[in-house]
């Protein structure tokens, strides 16, 4: 047994959001090590959505971002969505999957891709070694005990036991959570929507799927239902079969490759099976993010549907809240009570993600029950009313914290709220993405904002006594985003925090 002290945060758990948060502690100067019980980076196709906010968090903690996006789909192959009898059959509509064209770097310096965790994650963990920062895989994290200036947890690593004391412990080790589940904390919500059998593998499909383009096939022929997921490189494909709950994988590779084959029409293609495994489609979220010096991250604190993509960007956005806080926590530039805002900030976002999600693989239903009808138009119908389903960029980009300085309500969620985002200065709301020139160079606004402590933005004729970053001085502002898209004075300041929400504004 042997007993390592004198780190500021243990995080177990290495998926993409354990790994943010890593990076993100380490780039504010702090101590941290990184457990995971894997043997090493995710081998399949997991999430595969990186929406806009999420590239724009690892743009500030300075990932290579254009790398990552040049590992994802070409929007022109990944940026429809398809109903079809079965893979190179009828086609019985379509739809945009998104908003990933050039016309959206208006909005954000960093459009959604769509970039599997398996391709994803080994990239995140080499940029992670990359500032001295190993993960330590094939370890398992035990129990704990909290004591008043620490937490001690008990790993345990080819037999043998370790002791990592920390001032806190996050858990980001999933929706199976053990450091929830030592924390005692439950979860809230239905545990069991649907089961699917997962079935991994490679082919090439591109003659069945040249006409048609796409990153999503929603198979619709009779007793067959689930989805094909293009996973681009190498013809990689998922199939997501619909079983029933008590269903155990333990075909053989010939059995699965039969169903395949079923959900496609009849060419000769060669099929590899690369991995088979079931899941259960829940949505719940913690009743709780925290238990004393312990913290849940992403899937440990809520779990939702796929339908929407919300899950592994939504813990990305947990880690980018929390971290800044930890990190003047433990700089006693804050007191405690900082930590206590991270769950009634980050908590009604997964609620809200959650009812979007749910609501969208509810709504599918519709598209099934038309097709047991002759009304060819009532098809159509169903298929254009899950536009939500596949266009949430106001639900990815609006979301707003309820601080103190708000002078508008949330507005529940609707269509328009999903799909739409309009930029706003509301305290709580993501700074506004605009294109400024400093030092010669184009840097969107967000570029600005400091990890680690709040930055004050003024206008051009601001003379407030205070440490700020002025348009004119700091920076050029050749599309006028101070006033056209901020819609501010030239004597305004805003403040905004370390995670590129606004804290407050002064309009004169």
């Amino acid at each position: 047994m042997t007993t390592t002290s004198d780190i500021d945060v243990l995080i177990v758990g290495a998926g993409p959001v354990g790994i943010s948060t890593a990076m993100l502690l380490h780039k504010m100067g702090h101590s941290v090590r990184i457990i995971e019980r894997r043997e090493g980076p995710q081998r399949a196709p997991a999430a595969h959505v990186i929406n806009a906010r999420t590239f724009e968090v690892w743009r500030q903690i300075g990932v290579n971002v254009d790398h990552l996006r040049s590992l994802a789909q070409d929007p022109q192959a990944a940026g429809q969505v398809h109903w079809v009898t079965k893979l190179g059959g009828t086609v019985l509509g379509s739809l945009p999957y998104e908003r990933q064209g050039d016309e959206m770097l208006a909005l954000t310096p960093t459009p959604l891709r769509n970039l599997a965790q398996h391709i994803l994650e080994p990239v995140l963990v080499d940029e992670l070694s990359s500032m001295g920062i190993e993960i330590e895989y094939s370890t398992q994290w035990l129990s704990m005990v909290q004591e008043d200036e620490n937490v001690v947890s008990k790993v345990s690593k080819n037999g043998n036991d370790e002791d990592i004391k920390a001032k806190y412990l996050l858990g980001c080790d999933g929706a199976s959570s053990a450091v929830r589940r030592a924390s005692g904390i439950n979860m809230e919500g239905p545990d069991n929507l649907q089961s699917f059998a997962m079935i991994h593998f490679t082919a090439d499909l591109s003659s069945l799927t040249r006409e048609c383009p796409g990153v999503l096939y929603w198979l619709c022929d009779q007793g067959m239902g689930g989805t094909l997921i293009s996973h681009g490189g190498d013809n990689e494909w998922v199939y997501m079969h619909p079983v029933d709950a008590n269903y155990v994988v333990d075909q053989s590779p010939d059995d699965f490759e039969s169903l395949v084959r079923s959900v496609l029409i009849d060419v000769p293609v060669d099929i590899k099976i690369l991995k088979t495994s079931s899941w259960t489609m829940t949505s719940q979220i913690a009743d709780r993010y925290r238990d004393g010096r312990v913290f849940l991250v992403g899937d440990a604190a809520h779990r939702f549907p796929p339908s929407g993509g919300m899950g592994l960007n939504s813990g990305v956005q947990d880690a980018h809240n929390l971290a800044w806080k930890l990190h003047a926590v433990i700089d006693s530039q804050s007191p405690d009570s900082l930590l206590d805002t991270y769950e009634p900030e980050r908590r009604p976002i997964a609620q809200r993600n959650a009812q979007a999600s749910l609501e969208n693989a509810f709504k599918m239903i519709e598209v099934f029950e038309a097709l047991g009808k002759p009304d060819q138009e009532g098809l159509k119908q169903a298929i254009n009313n899950q536009q939500t389903h596949f266009d949430m960029f106001g639900l990815q980009m609006g979301f707003r914290y309820e601080i103190e300085g708000s002078t508008t309500p949330i507005a529940p969620l609707s269509d328009d709220v999903i799909r739409n985002y309009l930029p706003s200065i509301e305290p709580g709301c993501r700074l506004p993405h605009g294109w400024l020139v400093r030092n010669e160079q184009t840097i969107s606004s967000l570029d600005l904002i400091d990890l680690t402590e709040a930055t004050v933005i003024a206008g051009p004729s601001a003379t407030a006594n205070i440490n700020y970053l002025q348009v004119g001085r700091d920076f050029e502002d050749p599309a006028n985003w101070w006033g056209t898209v901020l819609g501010l004075a030239g004597d305004s300041y805003i403040t905004v925090r370390p995670d590129q929400h606004i804290s407050s504004r002064t309009t004169s």
